[in-house]
């Protein structure tokens, strides 16, 4: 499956739910691996912080081995899918803004530039589950965050929201779930 970060917005800026298909195929993937029905809160987080994902590595990863920004609806953001598993594996984009600035400079114009674009896909996607604004907005920091820390070599930080995977058989909270620090 080939993903533009570009036609995601236009087509839910129109009010048409552009990654359902991608929630309906994980769920079932997902039900296949686990032998289990998946409840819909599972593909949902899963489908936005993986399309914000996708976003954040170009982003990052542009801006710590390149003189590149990149904004993901301006610089025209694509991505594929792993097939069974259905997770983003390859993010290309075309048109990044070139700077000079030094690294530092240029991963905040980079989070920046991401928080932008992340933040409308994050409040205006479409979940069949209550997502509130407060997951959303949390998942746009959390997936920024994580993907820094990955690429700097670090732990993954805390998060402020939730990918809901233990409501898989079996499956536990991640490490850095917020549901671990309220009990």
């Amino acid at each position: 499956m080939s993903w533009s970060w570009r036609d995601i917005v236009e087509k839910q800026r129109a009010g048409i739910d552009a990654l359902q298909e991608w929630r309906t195929r994980l769920a079932v993937s997902t039900a296949r691996q686990y032998a289990a029905a998946v409840p819909e809160s599972m593909p949902s987080a899963f489908v936005l912080q993986w399309t914000l994902e996708a976003a954040a590595e170009a982003g990052v990863h542009a801006a710590r081995h390149h003189p590149w920004v990149v904004h993901p609806f301006e610089a025209v953001l694509g991505f594929e899918l792993q097939p069974t598993q259905l997770y983003p594996v390859a993010v290309q984009f075309e048109r990044p803004r070139v700077t000079t600035a030094l690294l530092d400079d240029r991963l905040e114009a980079a989070r920046a530039a991401y928080l932008v674009d992340a933040l409308e896909l994050a409040l205006g996607y479409h979940s069949p589950v209550r997502l509130g604004e407060h997951t959303r907005r949390a998942m746009v920091d959390d997936v920024w965050a994580m993907t820094l820390a990955r690429a700097q070599g670090q732990r993954p930080p805390e998060r402020g929201s939730c990918c809901f995977i233990y409501v898989l058989p079996g499956v536990h909270e991640c490490s850095g779930c917020p549901r671990l620090r309220r009990r």
